[in-house]
């Protein structure tokens, strides 16, 4: 690469990154108003250019990556410690700040995947990249949301041995946030598959039940 190709790559990023503080915001109002149809339009963006999609919205995992980076700023402004690594692989996983976001991204990537195989194993569509693709994209967005929530948590419930109620209120935010995620996501289930309400609801439960499992098992290994 030349010396003005250097410099045109240099312009596009620097383009590319100060257009979030642009489309961030939009992108989050849009997801926290229509949850559903925002899981509609990153279906209807993937038929598209790779070039053509997304262009009035960050694409989900890029806006699933930027809300971990805002809630980790905030929780380690907040002054929240950080993770005592003690095995070989944590103290790999949490020996820099770039490995702790990209661990975090990993983490909370597991509800969309998780929502997107629970949609394909119970649809007439085989599991392979191109048709998790798709579902996956549209779960970010929901996702995103539901890390901010935690996020928020983490930071509230900080301050709550000294402000028990500022404690209670954190908690009751956060199981709000988390029954509202799994009602939305009993909505796209239903929509998606025609399930009746209350199979789709059950699925939903289910699939978030798996998935934190499957964190509780994974973070006593990782930092044992």
């Amino acid at each position: 690469m030349g010396f003005f190709g250097l410099i045109k790559s240099i312009e596009d990023l620097l383009y590319e990154v100060i257009t979030w503080l642009v489309f961030y915001p939009r992108t989050l109002w849009r997801v926290i108003r229509h949850p559903l149809a925002m899981t509609a339009y990153s279906e209807n963006e993937q038929g598209d250019a790779a070039d053509e999609q997304y262009t009035d919205t960050l694409s989900p995992p890029l806006f699933l990556m930027l809300s971990i980076l805002i809630g980790h700023t905030a929780e380690s402004a907040a002054g929240v410690p950080v993770e005592q690594a003690k095995t070989a692989l944590a103290k790999l996983l949490y020996s820099s700040e770039e490995m702790r976001l990209l661990f975090s991204s990993i983490v909370f990537s597991l509800f969309p995947l998780m929502y997107a195989l629970a949609y394909l194993k119970r649809s007439a569509l085989e599991i392979d990249r191109k048709t998790l693709r798709g579902p996956f994209f549209s779960q970010c967005y929901m996702g995103a949301v539901l890390a901010l929530a935690m996020s928020a948590f983490t930071v509230m419930a900080r301050n709550s041995d000294v402000h028990m109620m500022m404690g209670a209120l954190a908690l009751a935010l956060l199981l709000l946030a988390v029954i509202a995620y799994i009602a939305v996501q009993a909505i796209w289930l239903k929509r998606h598959l025609a399930l009746s309400p209350w199979r789709a609801g059950l699925l939903s439960i289910g699939t978030f039940g798996k998935t934190l499992l499957l964190l509780m098992i994974a973070t006593p290994l990782l930092s044992s």
